[in-house]
Order: C-alpha cells, then sequence, then structure tokens
C-alpha cells in the first residue's frame, strides 16, 4: 500500500468527474470545525452527482445532523478504537503481533476489518455496513469530502483505497479542526 501522502500528491492531477460522492462527519457536533454555510454549498455540491453516500460518526450522536440531496444511504462509523474494550483489545492485539503493518494494511477480525493508518487513531474499524458499502463501491471512482482532515475522512479514504476503490479528495469540500470561518470564501 502506497503512503497516504503519496496519494494525496497523485490525487491532485486526478479529474473530480465521478458519479459517487462519499460525505464523512459533516454533523452538528462537530460545528466549532466546520466554515459557515459549509453544509449549504456542499448540499449544492451533492446535485452534481447520482449517488451521494453519508459516512457518519456515532460517537456523540444517534443518528446525522443532515440529509444531503442525491443522498441514497446513510452509513454509521465509529469513532477510532475507543467506542468498544473488544474493539480497543483487537487494535492493540493487531499492534503487538504486527509491529510492523504498513498504513492501509488490512487484518481481518471476524466477520470485520481493521485498517492500519498513520493518524492520531492508528487503527480503522470497519463495521459491517462499512465492509457492505466498500465492497458495493469496489473498482469504482469515488470522490470524498467532508472531515476532519488529518483525522477521519483519512481514515476512511485510506481504508476505501486499501479496498480497491479509487476515491479522490475534493479540498474544496474538506473541512479540518484547524478551519476557520475565513476559508469558505475558497468553497464554491
Amino acid at each position: 500500500m502506497r503512503k497516504y501522502t503519496d496519494l494525496i500528491n497523485e490525487n491532485n492531477d486526478k479529474s473530480l468527474d465521478a458519479d459517487i460522492l462519499v460525505i464523512v462527519d459533516v454533523q452538528k457536533v462537530f460545528g466549532k470545525f466546520i466554515p459557515v454555510d459549509f453544509e449549504k454549498k456542499l448540499n449544492k455540491y451533492c446535485q452534481n452527482f447520482k449517488y451521494v453516500y453519508q459516512i457518519w460518526d456515532s460517537n456523540k450522536v444517534s443518528k446525522p445532523s443532515y440529509k444531503f440531496d442525491n443522498q441514497i444511504r446513510t452509513i454509521r462509523k465509529n469513532y477510532g478504537t475507543k467506542f468498544s474494550k473488544k474493539i480497543e483489545k483487537l487494535a492493540n492485539d493487531l499492534s503487538n503481533k504486527y509491529p510492523h503493518a504498513q498504513e492501509g494494511d488490512i487484518f481481518e477480525v471476524g466477520d470485520n476489518y481493521m485498517v492500519r493508518i498513520n493518524n492520531n487513531h492508528k487503527w480503522f474499524y470497519l463495521n459491517d455496513d462499512l465492509v457492505a458499502l466498500y465492497k458495493e463501491l469496489k473498482g469504482k471512482k469515488v470522490i470524498v469530502v467532508g472531515g476532519a482532515d488529518n483525522e477521519c475522512i483519512e481514515d476512511v479514504y485510506i481504508s476505501m483505497n486499501s479496498f480497491e476503490i479509487n476515491a479522490i479528495y475534493n479540498h474544496d469540500y474538506i473541512y479540518s479542526v484547524e478551519t476557520s470561518n475565513q476559508q469558505i470564501s475558497t468553497i464554491k
């Protein structure tokens, strides 16, 4: 698996034309990081796609905050591995058993998977719904937007590429934990 930074650089030369958009963690609970009117501008961008999937973080909420145009499905994910002692133990066991695992390496854990990530999460757990989505999107070109840059969106992006999904960022619609309201002017 190639490094995340290599994929980012390669990504800059790729076309953003696709039928599929995946939105990651655009939720009210992350409002302090999301620029003003980001979700409205993102919703307008959704109109360019035939299929919109929303992956949302269930760490502090029980349902997605928004319904976007052309959205056909929402997919729940969990933040990192700290949401379950069982998953945390699996992550620790994988770290001990495979100390030299590379970013993007996939490990089967029961019926699901964990992917090695080189950000502050270290591992990304793929629940049943994410596994089903990834199998459905395998081999397809997908534009990925949302947030947060260098965190959850990176988990999704790396794991998608690991599952042979041609995931490409549109940096115009990505927020980070460092996002300011001034950045909204770069969003079309």
